[in-house]
């Protein structure tokens, strides 16, 4: 089938769009005349690519200047009214120059999948579609779902054909939108998420107490476990309300037979509800009252939001950052504005909404990667609409791309935390940087909170654009936990070691256990180990597509590359010399829950890293548990560091933490002062003072120093001193480049053709090239340049001429294949 183009009659209005595509600038469309008068920035249209291929597109601009080129019409205008603020699409800007990416980079990122369609797109039924109301469907929403219910999918062109519409994407978006139909890369990506089986209380239970009373005096005389499920139901403040059932029979002797029963009686009601459903009737909370220190803080930032609209609070581990921030919140809601909270890790959201949730209601709303499209794109609708105004907004570091049009306050916990730096793919942004910006453009006040402060945090205050507000004393006055270093070296000779503990943690670690409190045990890696080898000859098994060792996971039996995603199964003898003795050898995560079983036999012991919470509710079940006590030692990798909060863990463990200390990146001394400090801060955070163990080869390197005193500003000093005598951030910002190919000979040539030509603009400001410490990644190898640029330079004009040179280079044919990564602050 052909597609048509709307030819333009004499026009006098084009528009300037935003295709979701990795193109380097803007496209110009013409505007039908029937919708001259209607047709704005921020709206959706359809636009034709190279004749054939249908796009959604955002207007960016209206205007009536033509082009030098011929231009065609768009066809479709999908919006009323525009979709994205003026102040979000100046946002996009910003992002795309400062981050140096094309705007479709930008709507790639910021879009969700349902609302940029193309004509490409392969359709199929939602899983969820059984659950939906066919009587909202219009005749051809109805005629689309019952093709795709017989025929499993279809293509845009095919359902344009069904219909004999030559663009069906307006029927498509709706269905889209509505929950109706996902394309196949998000049934891939996003598998289905069943309704939740809920139970409440039955209407006359709620009613008439002394009904229900009667009733329960008769189920605890003569069905004794039907009473059990009841006071299991009763004892949840949403029993009138519902209560996931799952919830429920998670508990001993309570099954779901048992609510069958109690149901048949007319004592409680059973329902199924989404899971992205909130209920609207549940109690909401007064603030926490804040403590002296806390409400001093509170004093301080407020002013510091008056003078300067940037704030750092620098608070203790513990200290009740998260009590101020809903004060924060609180004030900016109710003068009706909304708020956002970022997150680094999606698993701080678990806990971090259960405590919000009491306080905010249904008023706090949830955005992050691992909702699945329906999700997403429902929720990017409220907030474009206004129907979020007055809501609190909390996700991780994509939810900075939400349309907001009403923003009062921008919150960004953990502010140093490095997953706010998106890395693949474009654009490569900082969302703690971005938000600042975002900030701005809104006039909205930012405050960045964190227990141990980024450099650049700290040089935004010594700068004059943030004010510095500290807390520096612990909620309910619990003392920070001591910090104790084990030496490895001695343990190793006196032989007190026990695979990977020394006698110190294996103590420590069984007091925690008779005394009835938890353990976290902290290794920054993940798998069983890190290397395979062969003792005979010394062979180890590396990753067909990656210069890097296979990491070997016991559970599943295989050997992995943790870049690229290649699997191989478990060697039973060396290929080499044919030897059998190969074994693992380092430490990984699970390594360490195998020997805690067999050191500790009975004791509960659970992980939680990227292996164990890939599911949506991965984070979620692990932190549950652990809050329950059914965990007693939780074993992690840096998801267990950072902005959990639980009232009985009495000892942290640190296995290994020279790893971090010698990891060759120039903020490798910064990240692991902040990474023991954040899990040391786990510890002890109710009642008793916890305590921290940190084994380590070398325990007088100056920094352990100072996580035993807890001294962020001393360690802050020291290598900021560093950082000048070297110039790297945040004395000076940095771009890297990174080359790509799959010739490494090309590669290299490419690479030091440009940064000669660099060289001859920019002098000693470029480093490089160099090769990375992993030369070659899924079969692509890799050569590093970095510019460094001075503070009080104009980067718009650094980057321009940069963009300049690169194009020069790309100018010449033999290295035109070669792909250039720009990547602006890489930290």
């Amino acid at each position: 089938m052909m597609w048509l183009v709307r030819v333009l009659s004499p026009c006098v209005k084009y528009v300037d769009v935003i295709l979701p595509l990795a193109l380097p600038g803007l496209l110009t469309y013409g505007v039908p005349e029937d919708d001259a008068a209607r047709v704005g920035a921020g709206m959706r249209v359809v636009v034709p690519l190279r004749g054939k291929r249908l796009h959604t597109a955002v207007v960016r601009r209206v205007h009536s200047e033509r082009p030098e080129h011929s231009t065609e019409a768009y066809l479709t205008l999908l919006d009323n009214v525009p979709l994205i603020s003026e102040t979000t699409l100046r946002f996009w800007d910003w992002v795309s120059g400062h981050y140096c990416c094309g705007p479709g980079e930008v709507a790639l990122a910021a879009l969700p999948s349902g609302m940029r369609l193309a004509s490409e797109t392969k359709l199929e039924l939602s899983p969820d579609a059984e659950e939906l109301n066919e009587d909202a469907l219009d005749d051809r929403g109805f005629q689309v779902v019952e093709a795709l219910r017989l025929r499993g999918g279809l293509s845009f062109k095919e359902v344009g054909a069904m219909l004999g519409l030559v663009n069906p994407a307006p029927v498509l978006h709706k269905l889209v939108e509505q929950g109706w139909v996902l394309s196949t890369e998000e049934m891939k990506a996003a598998p289905r998420r069943k309704a939740v089986s809920m139970v409440r209380l039955s209407e006359q239970a709620t009613a008439d107490d002394r009904w229900l009373s009667d009733a329960l005096d008769t189920l605890d005389a003569r069905a004794p476990s039907q009473s059990r499920a009841m006071m299991a139901l009763l004892s949840e403040d949403q029993a009138a309300t519902g209560v996931p059932l799952g919830d429920l029979t998670n508990r001993e002797g309570v099954t779901g037979a048992l609510f069958k029963r109690l149901a048949e009686k007319g004592l409680v009601f059973s329902f199924k509800q989404s899971p992205w459903e909130v209920s609207s009737t549940a109690a909401v909370e007064p603030l926490a009252d804040l403590s002296s220190a806390q409400q001093s803080a509170l004093t301080a930032i407020q002013q510091g939001q008056r003078d300067k609209s940037l704030v750092l609070l620098e608070g203790v581990t513990g200290s009740g950052k998260t009590e101020v921030y809903t004060h924060l919140i609180h004030d900016a809601l109710a003068s009706g504005k909304d708020a956002l909270f970022l997150v680094p890790e999606i698993a701080l959201t678990t806990q971090l909404i259960v405590r919000l949730r009491r306080f905010f209601g249904d008023r706090l709303e949830v955005y992050h990667s691992r909702f699945s499209p329906r999700e997403r794109t429902s929720t990017y609708r409220r907030v474009a609409s206004r129907e979020g105004r007055g809501r609190l907004m909390v996700g991780a570091r994509s939810a900075i791309f939400l349309p907001f049009s009403n923003l009062g306050l921008i919150v960004v916990d953990e502010e140093h935390d490095a997953s706010y730096k998106q890395q693949d793919p474009a654009p490569r942004y900082q969302a703690r940087d971005a938000a600042a910006m975002l900030g701005k453009l809104h006039g909205a006040s930012v405050v960045l909170g964190s227990a141990t402060p980024s450099l650049e945090a700290r040089w935004a205050v010594d700068a004059g654009r943030a004010a510095h507000v500290l807390l520096t004393e612990r909620f309910g006055g619990t003392s920070l936990p001591e910090v104790c270093l084990v030496d490895l070296r001695k343990a190793h000779k006196s032989r007190a070691m026990e695979g990977h503990f020394s006698k110190e943690l294996r103590d420590a670690l069984q007091q925690t256990l008779d005394d009835g409190k938890q353990a976290i045990l902290f290794q920054n890696r993940r798998g069983f180990a890190p290397v395979y080898q062969c003792r005979t000859c010394g062979w180890v098994p590396d990753c067909e597509r990656c210069d890097v060792s296979l990491t070997y996971h016991k559970f599943l039996r295989d050997l992995h590359c943790h870049y690229c995603g290649y699997r191989q199964s478990e060697p039973r003898q060396c290929p080499r010399c044919g030897s059998e003795e190969v074994q693992a050898k380092g430490l990984g995560t699970e390594r360490i829950e195998e020997e805690v079983g067999q050191l500790f036999p009975g004791v509960a012991v659970q992980r939680m890293d990227l292996d164990t919470t890939r599911s949506r509710t991965g984070h979620e079940r692990i932190i549950q548990a652990f809050e329950r006590g059914e965990i007693q030692v939780l074993v992690g990798t840096q998801m267990v560091t950072k902005g959990l909060d639980f009232e009985n863990v009495g000892l942290v463990g640190i296995l290994q933490a020279d790893q971090m200390l010698h990891y060759p990146d120039f903020r490798a001394l910064e990240r692991t002062f902040q990474l023991l400090t954040q899990v040391a801060g786990r510890a002890g955070r109710r009642g008793e003072r916890g305590k921290v163990l940190v084994q380590t080869f070398d325990p007088e390197h100056w920094v352990f120093g100072h996580v035993v005193t807890h001294d962020a500003q001393a360690m802050a000093l020291a290598e900021l001193q560093e950082r000048k005598s070297f110039g790297y951030p945040p004395v000076q910002r940095l771009i890297r480049l990174i080359l790509r190919h799959r010739d490494p000979q090309l590669t290299r040539e490419c690479a030091a053709a440009l940064a000669g030509r660099m060289r001859s603009r920019f002098g000693g400001r470029v480093v490089g090239p160099e090769e990375p410490g992993i030369a070659r990644v899924n079969d692509l190898y890799q050569r590093h340049i970095l510019l460094k640029m001075e503070r009080d330079v104009d980067p718009a004009r650094f980057k321009s001429a940069l963009l300049e040179d690169i194009a020069a280079m790309r100018a010449v044919d033999s290295y035109r294949p070669v792909r250039v990564i720009i990547d602006v602050d890489p930290y």
